[in-house]
């Protein structure tokens, strides 16, 4: 924890005092203000305006008088809060200063010795080298430190000691603020051109505890209350359809509404241009088509086979005659140079030549039977299905 050498008062601040006590105004603490240096000669303390190297300042937060064994001086402890968030780098703290003024309403007159109501260094501390506290950059953030310096304003009796009323207020002052209904303007509301501009909510009147609310043009304005056709106008317009898996008219449900019951048996189809397979299909709102069952034309058939059978018949029975040689018994051989058969030793013998015989032109009857299959009925041509309620609605 730092320690600082007692804080002496600046001749500025004994100046104060001085006018706080023959003007009879209060002496008015304004800020605190930290630094990282100290005065090379301490003997100048009491003539310096400012910190040898000002890092950081703090409205004042509190004031505590303290009791003093002598009455008639009157000491007061000042206390400011230092936050990092802002602090690029880190410091050591090692000097500290008050501010303060003399409030008046007019400094006119040879009692104010040309002082014109500014804030001026009051007192000043320090503390030696190793002897600091260190508060690190934003880079760490950290809870703002409290500082406090302890001052002495002379005669307890004829100075007045305050805080700057712009920083704090009394708490009577607070309690005459929070009843003053002036004391702040009511939230101005926005058109379509201008913002608006903030401030109090407006008071609400007697019976608008219910069903109202703030708009933002600034007034109370009663909820609109809707009907349940007002709300179904705006969930379900004309035309629109609905799937239930009851069987309720909505007229039943959404009373001031007409519905009709439609695409039973039909299944919904989005309405456009699709490609499938290299084929384009469109369809629009309201087309219909498809079928439950469908039969097979030919052209939808595919190539196949079928079984056959035949069966031939007879018809006309019929022979052959031939001829040989009925001596040698032998087989017919060549023709002799007279004209007839040689047997086989090459000596003609009586060969009797023959012919065969015929039946007579005739023809045979073929029957082919083909097998067959198919009843020619419909097949089956929808898709797993369950079965909801579609409504349109018509008005």
């Amino acid at each position: 924890m730092a320690e600082f050498h007692q804080c002496v008062t600046t001749k500025q601040g004994l100046n104060l005092i001085a006018l706080s006590r023959v003007n009879k105004c209060p002496l008015v603490f304004t800020k605190m203000a930290i630094g990282d240096s100290r005065p090379t000669d301490t003997s100048t303390i009491s003539a310096m305006t400012a910190l040898v190297d000002e890092k950081l300042t703090s409205d004042i937060t509190s004031l505590k008088k303290i009791k003093n064994t002598d009455t008639t001086e009157g000491r007061y402890a000042a206390f400011g809060k230092f936050s990092n968030s802002t602090l690029a780098t880190g410091f050591h703290i090692s000097e500290v200063g008050l501010w303060a003024k003399v409030e008046s309403s007019y400094y006119t007159g040879d009692s104010w010795d040309g002082y014109t109501g500014d804030a001026v260094l009051f007192c000043y501390g320090y503390a030696d080298e190793g002897k600091t506290d260190w508060l690190p950059s934003k880079d760490t953030p950290m809870t703002p430190q409290e500082v406090g310096i302890y001052t002495s304003v002379g005669d307890a009796e004829t100075v007045s000691v305050h805080v700057s009323d712009t920083q704090t207020v009394g708490e009577a002052e607070f309690q005459a603020h929070l009843t003053d209904v002036n004391a702040h303007s009511d939230f101005k509301g926005c058109t379509s051109t201008a913002n608006g501009q903030r401030g109090f909510v407006p008071r609400p009147m007697a019976g608008q505890d219910n069903e109202y609310y703030l708009n933002a043009d600034g007034t109370w304005k009663q909820v609109k209350q809707r009907s349940v056709k007002d709300i179904i106008d705006i969930i379900y317009p004309v035309g629109f359809v609905i799937a239930t898996t009851g069987d309720q008219n909505p007229n039943q449900l959404w009373a001031g509404t007409t519905w009709k019951r439609t695409l039973q048996g039909r299944v919904p189809i989005g309405a456009g241009e699709y490609w499938e397979n290299g084929k384009k299909f469109s369809y629009s709102v309201g087309d219909t088509g498809g079928e439950a069952e469908h039969k097979l034309t030919e052209s939808e058939l595919a190539p196949h086979t079928h079984r056959a059978s035949a069966a031939c018949s007879t018809n006309g029975a019929h022979y052959h005659g031939g001829r040989g040689d009925v001596k040698q018994n032998n087989p017919l051989g060549e023709y002799s140079s007279q004209g007839g058969y040689a047997g086989a030793s090459g000596t003609d013998h009586d060969n009797y030549l023959g012919k065969t015989t015929t039946d007579g032109a005739h023809s045979h009857a073929v029957t082919v039977s083909l097998g067959t299959s198919g009843t020619g009925e419909g097949h089956e041509n929808r898709q797993p299905y369950q079965g909801v309620a579609y409504w349109e609605r018509t008005a």
